[in-house]
């Protein structure tokens, strides 16, 4: 049985758990730029390890890309090829 551990917080209303860092937050954060995996990180006050977790999900489902630059991975939205 695999476990994720992914940063939630109960909503008021639902009492529901819902995920901290939306993809949604996350894709605007990348909107008209590329930013690693720490100014990723930084910029949504969470643990590198959080966001290159979240990062790598948006990957796996074809939202974004990332590039090797040396030992930093750079992320950037996945273009459609029309």
């Amino acid at each position: 049985m695999k476990t994720e551990l992914v940063p939630r917080r109960r909503n008021d209303e639902s009492g529901r758990y819902q995920e901290v860092y939306s993809a949604e937050e996350i894709l605007s954060l990348l909107e008209d730029t590329r930013l690693s995996t720490s100014e990723v990180a930084e910029q949504l006050d969470c643990h590198r390890t959080t966001a290159h977790n979240r990062l790598s999900k948006l990957e796996d489902v074809g939202k974004v890309t990332s590039k090797q630059v040396g030992n930093t991975l750079i992320w950037e939205i996945e273009m459609a090829l029309d």
